[in-house]
């Protein structure tokens, strides 16, 4: 059988395929939000704090029927990049990136891999040919969302040379700095 990874235009008829694709991870590390200050003066950081149990976030990206159905929306628009991954027969990874024309920025809404396919250079390809899109449109930046818990998402992006701007402590429930999962924000400049 083919062992070459094929990364190509996703079409249509793909998107029942990537319910297949497995993009959980496991980490051994938080990055724990820390306040200063308050009011105007007040910030953040980030502390990595290991975790006395590996967070395994298991099936929590998997690509459900309402994911499916946005990632077909972004498609059908006709006006992002939106790439597979395929190997051995079968969708193992996704590139779904729209561009946000009000601030000349792309939104990369998913880069995400199968765990079979991890550390074979594939995520970086995908990043790359994400900045070569954005940069031949013109774009000032990619932006990315991932959470606190996703320490490999951020050092990914870290080593791709994005840098963190920010973070929004409620983006998904009202206690999710309890929970351990705050969204963070990383920009890649183009310009």
């Amino acid at each position: 059988m083919h062992d070459e990874a094929i990364i190509r235009p996703m079409t249509e008829d793909d998107i029942p395929a990537l319910a297949g694709i497995r993009p959980g991870f496991v980490s051994d590390t938080v990055l724990q939000v820390e306040r200063l200050g308050s009011g105007i003066e007040g910030g953040w950081r980030l502390v990595e704090r290991r975790l006395p149990v590996p967070f395994d976030k298991g099936s929590g990206y998997d690509f459900d029927a309402n994911e499916r159905a946005r990632i077909r929306q972004r498609l059908l628009r006709g006006d992002g990049l939106h790439l597979v991954v395929e190997w051995r027969g079968r969708i193992v990874g996704v590139l779904d990136v729209t561009p946000e024309e009000w601030n000349s920025t792309a939104w990369v809404w998913n880069l995400m891999l199968d765990q079979a396919v991890r550390r074979r250079g594939l995520g970086r390809a995908l990043f790359e040919r994400a900045v070569a899109w954005a940069r031949r449109l013109g774009y000032r930046a990619l932006v990315f969302e991932t959470q606190t818990n996703n320490v490999p998402a951020c050092k990914f992006y870290a080593a791709m040379g994005c840098r963190l701007e920010g973070l929004r402590e409620t983006l998904y429930t009202n206690d999710d700095m309890a929970r351990g999962e705050v969204a963070l924000f990383w920009v890649y400049p183009l310009t």
